[in-house]
């Protein structure tokens, strides 16, 4: 058996592959701990969020994240008399969950700005409900679907960061309809949406 040959190519391949391992290190290092948590307050061209982070290592992370919103508004008209009548009214309110995995990158453990990506599933309801004198509706909706959004963080000190965050989402969404004059009506849509873009403040306990 000849081992000069295996024992050559070991020692060439060595200093390689230790070499790799430190680059690896040294470019996924952030100031994150596993175990640690953060709160991630969202504010975009769609709607507010609160979201929690929990550091399962210094690189990855899980994420919670709800929306909750809604909005009521009501008309009165006057007769010839004077007197007021009810216009109409207009009611919506939805709730959105997601949840998935973040991964994180940085320079150094002491780095300012990190980036981050993050893949995972989204599941939401719709509430609608319209109503005039002469007719009403009301539209019950649920959604499921998965998300996707890259971003960036820039720590203004290790417990406070602000950043942006650009998201897509694709889901499933099944809705049943009843209207006064028309009856009882089903439909089902699958869409999604672009990059929405968004502000970020992140607090980290």
């Amino acid at each position: 058996m000849n081992i000069r040959p295996t024992l050559v190519a070991a020692l060439l391949v060595f200093p390689v592959s230790v070499f790799a391992q430190d680059s690896t290190v040294r470019v996924n290092a952030t100031p994150f701990r596993k175990g640690q948590w953060a709160a991630q307050f969202q504010a975009g061209t769609a709607f507010g969020s609160l979201g929690f982070i929990k550091f399962r290592s210094p690189t990855r992370a899980l994420v919670l994240d709800v929306r909750i919103g809604g909005q009521h508004s009501e008309e009165l008209t006057r007769d010839s008399s004077g007197a007021s009548q009810f216009g109409h009214l207009t009611s919506n309110a939805f709730a959105q969950l997601r949840f998935g995995w973040r991964r994180y990158s940085g320079d150094d453990r002491t780095a300012k700005v990190v980036s981050h990506y993050s893949l995972g599933l989204v599941a939401g309801f719709t509430h609608f409900v319209f109503r005039d004198p002469t007719d009403s509706r009301q539209t019950n909706a649920w959604a499921a679907g998965a998300f996707g959004e890259v971003g960036g963080t820039y720590l203004l000190t290790p417990k406070f960061g602000i950043g942006a965050l650009a998201t897509a989402t694709l889901s499933y969404q099944d809705g049943v309809t009843k209207d006064s004059i028309s009856g009882r009506s089903r439909d089902w849509t699958i869409g999604g949406s672009a990059m929405n873009a968004s502000l970020v403040a992140t607090v980290y306990f």
